[in-house]
């Protein structure tokens, strides 16, 4: 599939929680593209572009694209300044950080790591997996941030744990306050202490390089196939 121009408008925006914002942009016909790839946005007049995961499921004339203003940068200010109506340049879709239907075929086990908005694009790959594709097989999700008041999407998680019994939903924090009651630390931390068939599993990872340097020598170090290792950074 060709990455095209696409010409949309902000039809919604709202800070989901800390420095985190949601923007929906929606377009005169269903925007194709396929969970876990991403759209560059033309961020000011000079043509400087931004990639952002797409945050939500194919099949509708919208997107949700999930931004960390943090380091205001060219990107940030550009998603902080969008009003709803605003017109935004979108060049879609783009990327290989997809689910291979093949490999669905040999694996029983599928985990997907994140850091921070590395959560982006794990969503829609997951609800893609078990809502549509009926996946059967085990679908874990281990999501890591500094501090629990950043957390967003709570519910959604929730939503998908009580319709999939075959989903497991992890949080683990590495500032945490005293009273945060779940796992601390690092994603690494949570991946020890679990207990599978690592050569039948397939991970996907997105989040902050570090995190995913550490865990993909982690990973192969537990049985994890080279090939079943697959991941996009955010720097």
């Amino acid at each position: 599939m060709v990455p095209e121009k696409l010409i949309g408008k902000v039809e919604y925006k709202a800070n989901l929680a800390g420095n985190n914002y949601l923007v929906r942009i929606g377009f005169e016909r269903i925007a194709d593209f396929t969970p876990g790839q991403y759209a560059s946005l033309k961020v000011n007049d000079e043509g400087i572009r931004r990639s952002y995961s797409v945050a939500s499921l194919p099949g509708k004339k919208s997107i949700d694209l999930l931004v960390d203003i943090s380091p205001m940068g060219v990107g940030s200010k550009y998603i902080l300044g969008l009003n709803v109506g605003d017109e935004v340049e979108v060049l879609g879709f783009l990327g290989r950080f997809i689910v291979d239907p093949l490999l669905l075929i040999e694996s029983k086990q599928i985990l997907f790591l994140a850091t921070g908005t590395g959560i982006a694009p794990l969503r829609p790959m997951i609800e893609d997996l078990l809502y549509k594709k009926k996946y059967s097989g085990e679908v874990r999700l281990i999501w890591g941030m500094r501090y629990e008041k950043d957390l967003y999407w709570l519910k959604e998680m929730d939503n998908i744990n009580r319709d999939f019994d075959n989903f497991k939903f992890d949080i683990v924090i590495s500032k945490p306050s005293e009273d945060w009651p779940g796992f601390r630390g690092h994603v690494g931390s949570v991946i020890d202490q679990l207990a599978q068939k690592w050569s039948g599993t397939l991970a996907y990872l997105c989040g902050s390089p570090d995190m995913i340097a550490e865990n993909e020598i982690k990973l192969k170090e537990k049985g994890v196939p080279e090939g079943h290792i697959f991941y996009e950074k955010y720097f």
